[in-house]
């Protein structure tokens, strides 16, 4: 099967950079924003599952708030946010009732073609809404700054490298190098308590941080 320029892409952020993706987001992202966008995305998507490398679920999901900015920043060397702010403004963004979405998934053949570490499933089916989160700040990322969204360094990805440490859900790395310079995490809708304890782990190892 030929793989166009975009196909790969496409392939090698579910294998490498994100868990999954809506069908709106691959079409927003690679295609056009518009039925008829997601109708060729959703053509073309086809293709990879009959190959093989892609699969797609439905499930229930909140829709995402707008994540133009992070809801809070860090820097070594300067005070902690108000956590109880952050808590309140994450939690609060959810307005929207969940609706069944269509995600797509790498399987491990997908995966292995890529150097991925996924086997095909999604572990946590809560967790779908959280994952989409952060594969749009990704997105998000890949469109405004390319060569920053090559850094990007995936939670499953990180886990073979980290052991008994916390794994924010991602790092922006340079190539060689095993120390981040950015930890990304979807806040979601966090609990002070959660804050904190994501607070102290990267103020212990030095690490700047968004929350979003």
């Amino acid at each position: 099967m030929p793989i166009t320029s975009r196909d790969d892409e496409l392939l090698k952020a579910l294998a490498l950079k994100v868990r999954v993706l809506s069908l709106s987001q691959i079409a927003a992202a690679w295609w056009v924003p518009t039925p008829a966008g997601q109708g060729n995305a959703r053509r073309r998507l086809a293709v990879f599952i009959r190959a093989g490398l892609l699969l797609s679920a439905h499930f229930q999901v909140r829709p995402l708030p707008s994540l133009t900015a992070p809801v809070a920043t860090w820097r070594p060397d300067t005070p902690p946010p108000n956590f109880g702010s952050v808590a309140w403004k994450l939690q609060s963004r959810w307005t929207s009732p969940p609706r069944r979405t269509t995600v797509y998934f790498v399987s491990g053949k997908g995966a292995n073609q890529y150097g991925g570490r996924a086997r095909g499933a999604i572990k946590r089916e809560f967790q779908v809404t959280h994952d989409l989160g952060v594969a749009q700040l990704y997105l998000n990322l890949l469109r405004t700054d390319p060569d920053a969204a090559a850094q990007w360094v995936g939670e499953d990805v990180l886990r073979y490298s980290r052991r008994r440490e916390k794994i924010p859900d991602a790092v922006l790395m340079a190539p060689n190098q095993r120390t981040p310079r950015l930890v990304i995490e979807f806040g979601g809708a966090y609990d002070v308590r959660r804050l904190r304890k994501f607070h102290r782990d990267c103020a212990c190892r030095g690490l700047p941080y968004e929350i979003w």
